[in-house]
């Protein structure tokens, strides 16, 4: 159950710090300045490197009907743009097993990109600038997924 005054208290704790930042600064006449803002990390295609587990569900959407979809697997990514894997996979109940798929991959400097698993799934990815996980979402009409990876291996 949330409080009505939790919120109030929270406004008032951060009001009565800049009161308190601002009295400091008034009697000292020293400002305090914000830490140095960081350099911007970048991405590129080599950022994802490795081997990537995966698991998801979702769902496959056709007019007012829609199918459950679930998966698992691992893929390597070559960081030159190419990934390979395997996966297991329920469509609707049906299951399949250790599938093989190809595809290609391509990672902007602001670490955004895309995935491509042979000609028929796109994706929209989103990754950390060290490489170590990423998220993306399925972009084909009537698809529903979305799923985050994390890596297992940098070789």
């Amino acid at each position: 159950m949330h409080s009505p005054l939790r919120a109030p208290r929270t406004l008032c704790a951060v009001g009565a710090a800049a009161v308190t930042t601002a009295v400091v600064f008034a009697m000292t006449g020293v400002a305090h300045s914000a830490p140095a803002a960081q350099p911007e990390q970048t991405c590129s295609t080599a950022t994802l490197t490795g081997s990537y587990l995966f698991a998801g569900d979702g769902l496959s959407v056709s007019g007012t009907s829609s199918q459950p979809l679930a998966f698992a697997g691992s893929e390597r990514f070559d960081a030159v743009g190419h990934v390979r894997g395997t996966s297991s996979s329920s469509f609707n109940g049906t299951i399949t097993r250790g599938a093989p798929f190809t595809g290609t991959y391509t990672v902007n400097a602001d670490c955004t990109g895309t995935l491509v698993i042979g000609t028929a799934l796109h994706f929209d990815l989103y990754t950390a600038p060290s490489g170590d996980f990423f998220t993306y979402i399925q972009t084909d009409p009537g698809s529903v997924s979305a799923t985050t990876e994390h890596r297992a291996t940098r070789t």
